[in-house]
């Protein structure tokens, strides 16, 4: 293989960590390789991708310096959003006079929902730009860290035109060891509310993706890899991973930007809408005239100025859990299995249930209702109900699929909850799916209204290790045309290779 060279995509999803390597000649793929994401790894979700790298490598001859290109998508932020596993964030808003006036009220940003009763917490003062001086400033993000800040925005009217001000906060709260960002680092347009807006949902993500950016960086120089390590971006484009560390909100839907270039790489969809669901969430986005549909991004039915694929993402995927309450199914997520720390019912041989199974409610994380089903087995290992067991018991995922299981596994599973519901597996199943396709549907005939698609032309196309799990008992119910992608699971991995290669 000498003389060759080589690109290679990864992309780190809430449940798995997926690379591929493409020839840098002819595109072609060399390669794919799917492992668990390695959240609970010392090193985080870099470990696994420094594992899947030798891995992908050694396997196929390559070494590291026949790799040209590496990028990676992410849905590590999209999933912060949708967990609520965000920092609390302290705004300081500035201004004097009217100006000032405006900004108190402008730049004053309360709790922004997320999903599910998630909420990312905000904390705000105001500073009048007359009598700033070190020590206002220092005083002020104490009073916000000692509310409970964890990291700080500044914000100022005009800061795109002059941002010293901003400047001046993020300095002072780096010296006292907060990680801090200026409204102007994230877009430079007016509109203050919303650049202040944007601004905290990207600072609710800087710790925790610095960390990631830290590590994987290392990762990468410790696998003997020269090439730069590029992150995709939200509108498709890629970035560094020091502009990473700064907007980590660029990184937003990440994923989704590298699995729709894969999908119109391979599926060559006119009017379409496009899925990619993983085992936590469920990315949709709108193909229509071939061409990917761009807009500003919401979070928490809030706009932002991040200009991003018109993506609208669900707490909806192959791992997500039950909840049951008052003797019925009464929601299909958000937390997902590998959240809750336990494995996929349908994944497992039926003897790992023991003699004597029973199903049981947990809270998955603290805080949660312990209204999340489970079967503890043997030894009490805890096994999820997931959307994953209940639509390979209903025979939606075809035996070859990424995601087919053991459906006597997932009979057993999903027989102890439809005892306790008074019904069959099968139709305890069926309400599972049934409410997570209402819940995705509801989004999907919003975009067909606001793209003025036919819809007798669309085609639904699932990507993702999941799509088989969700797409086609969707397109069945809804009277639509359904294909899953080539390479479904590994679709964001070859999109964050390929997307940029130089034809």
């Amino acid at each position: 293989m000498t003389g060759k060279t080589y690109r290679i995509g990864i992309d780190v999803g809430g449940t798995f960590t997926d690379a591929a390597i493409i020839d840098n000649d002819s595109f072609e793929l060399v390669a794919k390789k799917k492992i668990p994401t390695t959240h609970h790894h010392a090193n985080g979700v870099a470990h696994g991708i420094i594992t899947i790298i030798h891995q992908v490598l050694d396997e196929n001859g390559i070494s590291p310096q026949q790799v040209s290109f590496i990028a990676h998508g992410t849905t590590q932020a999209t999933n912060a959003l949708l967990e609520g596993d965000v920092a609390k964030v302290g705004i300081i808003a500035m201004g004097s006079g009217l100006e000032g006036k405006s900004a108190r009220k402008e730049a004053c940003i309360d709790d922004i929902p997320l999903a599910d009763g998630k909420f990312l917490h905000t904390f705000n003062t105001f500073l009048d730009t007359r009598q700033l001086s070190d020590d206002v400033i220092r005083t002020a993000i104490n009073t916000l860290r000692e509310q409970g800040a964890e990291v700080i925005v500044a914000s100022e009217a005009y800061s795109v035109d002059d941002p010293t001000n901003e400047l001046r906060v993020m300095e002072i709260a780096d010296e006292m060891g907060l990680c801090a960002t200026g409204g102007h680092e994230i877009t430079q347009l007016y509109g203050l509310k919303t650049r202040t807006r944007t601004a905290v949902v990207n600072a609710s993500l800087i710790p925790r993706m610095l960390e990631t950016a830290n590590m994987t960086e290392q990762a990468i120089k410790e696998a003997g890899i020269a090439s730069q390590l590029m992150i995709m971006r939200c509108d498709g484009g890629v970035m560094s991973i020091d502009e990473v560390r700064k907007r980590p909100i660029l990184t937003m839907l990440s994923g989704l930007a590298a699995g729709v270039a894969g999908a119109l790489m391979y599926e060559k969809v006119s009017d379409g809408i496009f899925f990619e669901v993983g085992g936590t969430s469920v990315d949709i986005s709108v193909i229509k005239n071939g061409k990917v549909m761009i807009q500003n991004a919401q979070v928490g039915g809030h706009r932002t100025y991040l200009r991003s694929l018109d993506v609208r993402t669900l707490a909806v995927a192959g791992g997500s859990m039950m909840m049951v309450e008052n003797g019925k199914i009464t929601m299909t997520g958000p937390r997902s299995a590998h959240i809750a720390g336990c494995e996929y019912e349908c994944f497992i041989a039926e003897s790992a249930f023991g003699d004597h199974p029973e199903l049981t409610f947990i809270s998955p994380r603290p805080g949660d209702p312990q209204t999340y089903a489970v079967v503890t087995g043997a030894a009490g290992k805890r096994y999820a109900l997931t959307l994953a067991g209940a639509a390979n018991l209903l025979g939606y995922v075809p035996a070859d699929d990424y995601a087919a299981g053991n459906i006597n596994s997932a009979r057993l599973a999903w027989q102890l909850l439809g005892d306790h519901l008074g019904c069959s597996a099968e139709e305890a199943a069926r309400q599972a799916l049934d409410i997570a396709i209402d819940k995705v549907m509801i989004v999907v005939n919003e975009m067909i209204a606001e793209y003025k698609l036919e819809r007798h032309f669309i085609t639904l196309v699932g990507g993702g290790g999941s799509g088989c799990i969700l797409v086609p008992a969707m397109a069945e119910k809804a009277a639509m045309k359904y294909q899953n992608a080539n390479n479904a699971p590994y679709i964001s991995t070859i999109g964050s290779g390929w997307r940029w290669c130089a034809k």
